[in-house]
């Protein structure tokens, strides 16, 4: 049996050359002596929109030996601690509503499990704030556009958790340099024309247009919608998912800041529209949105009148928009014989809850924990992590569906369709059939896999208004649970007096960096 000595990665953009590092550097920590090599095309754009992060990236970055504030000068990220929903509950010409999902679960004061207590004091009507505002002190953190973190504090550690907005092109070549000069990555300029299967049905070797031949033991596609290993040579089919999640089509305008002391706002804004909803993001130097829709309510030109109208400018065809079609969806398997799909080749959810790179960590990151010694040893490893990512696609879009389903609003079309429970998967609607009784608990989710904990769950069943009938929660003086909430303000008090805003940690890490 032969050991496995290289890995090809197809396709570069940031799915390709985070997946390269990652595996160059797991593969170098754990002393295994396996060539990673890149092939990239000159001629090929990538997509390139995902610049709204998951707290896993902190890690991931870390892991591959990146440091932070590099990182934050080169792709002109800015630290982000959560998301804003505005107006998914309600037509907003009825009832302006908003609600957090921050990073940081719900505070525990000496223990204290306070989200019960929440739920019960809404019931009785002595609890006026909103469970995010009630139970943590981030969703303070970004009303004040206050950072996670004080300039003393260590590279990748945090006082309140956070991920980060970035430019992702400008990451893609990062980890390019970083990936070539630090982690021996090879990288090849080519086109792929041909991939040669074997008699096994595995992949042999791949010919671009040049007519050389590139052989591995292993491969990861990272080609994009294309999916040029995984779909094209191997046939594996995909599984469409958009009859849940509707939307299928997204427009992209980048837009200025008005002066150089505009807040950079330390989460993602979220505002629903009325055929979908708009993204808006703040790096250093400029804020990123974009209006994902359906468009069987909404034209290309309906789509950018709406993304103007929302920034109050006037309606320009010549303006720098960008669209994109997509389809929500997976390939029935991420992992066939000697090829592992990772990024947008592998599948694809809006990017509501910025899991488009969190994913392609978690796809590198079970890779290299499942990287097989030898051929022989693939078909186990292969049935392993096609289990976890089929189960981890669904329970994004179980997750991603919650934020829509729960509306109230019957103002158009699409928001009507939300709740056709056709447009629901089966096990949501048995799992908050089951929440409406009771609430929801860590052993409703037992998947460790899962991106999204039980704090995620309850700031979006909470935050939508969505309150179970009845709670468990133990007999306590109601004065220890008066003191308890207390308790958070007070730490929001404290964090006033010592955390900088967005703009101003942004800027003293840049000094320091220039130092």
């Amino acid at each position: 049996m032969k050991d496995l000595s290289r890995v090809i990665v197809v396709g570069g953009g940031t799915s390709g050359w985070l997946s390269a590092a990652y595996l160059a550097s797991s593969f170098k920590r754990t002393g295994r002596d396996i060539k990673v090599s890149i092939i990239e095309s000159d001629t090929i754009p990538t997509i390139g929109v995902g610049e709204g992060t998951f707290p896993t990236i902190v890690n991931t970055l870390y892991e591959i030996g990146l440091s932070e504030k590099e990182f934050i000068a080169e792709c002109d990220a800015s630290f982000k601690q959560g998301a804003l929903f505005k107006n998914w509950l309600y037509n907003p010409s009825e009832k302006p509503h908003a609600y957090y999902h921050p990073f940081d679960p719900p505070a525990k004061p000496k223990g204290l499990d306070l989200s019960a207590y929440w739920v019960s004091r809404k019931h009785q009507g002595t609890m006026q704030q909103d469970f995010a505002h009630a139970t943590s002190v981030q969703s303070f953190l970004c009303d004040e556009n206050l950072a996670p973190k004080t300039p003393e504090t260590g590279e990748y550690a945090w006082l309140a958790k956070y991920a980060y907005h970035l430019d992702a092109a400008k990451l893609g070549q990062l980890l390019k340099k970083h990936a070539m000069n630090k982690l021996q990555v090879e990288h090849i300029v080519a086109d792929i024309e041909q991939v040669e299967l074997d008699e096994q049905g595995f992949i042999a070797h791949l010919v671009d247009k040049q007519q050389r031949q590139h052989d591995a033991d292993f491969f990861v596609d990272c080609t994009g919608f294309s999916s040029l290993l995984l779909a094209k040579a191997l046939k594996v089919p995909f599984v469409d998912k958009s009859h849940y999640l509707t939307v299928d089509t997204a427009v992209v305008l980048p837009v200025e800041y008005a002066d150089a002391e505009t807040p950079i706002t330390t989460h993602t804004v979220s505002t629903a529209q009325d055929a979908g909803w708009i993204w808006d993001i703040a790096l250093q130097n400029r804020r990123g949105t974009g209006y994902v829709y359906n468009s069987h309510y909404c034209s290309k030109e309906q789509a950018e009148k709406t993304l103007c109208d929302y920034h109050g400018i006037a309606h320009d065809s010549e303006k720098r928009y960008r669209h994109i079609s997509f389809k929500t969806g997976y390939r029935e398997k991420s992992w066939a014989k000697n090829c592992c799909a990772i990024g947008f080749s592998s599948g694809f959810v809006e990017p509501l809850e910025a899991t488009a790179i969190a994913m392609v960590e978690a796809g590198v990151r079970s890779l290299a924990a499942r990287f097989p010694a030898t051929r022989e040893a693939m078909l186990e490893r292969e049935k392993q992590y096609n289990r976890i990512f089929t189960s981890r696609w669904d329970n994004i879009i179980n997750f991603i569906k919650l934020h829509y389903c729960l509306t109230k609003r019957d103002d158009t079309p699409f928001w009507r369709e939300q709740k056709n429970p056709e447009t629901i998967p089966a096990s949501l609607k048995e799992k908050l059939k089951a929440w409406q009784h009771y609430g929801i608990t860590d052993g409703d989710l037992p998947y460790k896999y899962d991106l999204f904990t039980l704090a995620s769950w309850q700031y979006i069943l909470y935050g939508l208004e969505f309150l179970p009938d009845y709670v468990e929660k133990a007999p306590i003086n109601e004065e220890i649970i008066d003191k308890a909430f207390a308790s958070i303000a007070a730490q929001k008090r404290s964090a006033a007096s010592k955390l900088l805003s967005n703009r101003a940690l942004l800027e003293a890490f840049g000094a320091s960096c220039k130092s």
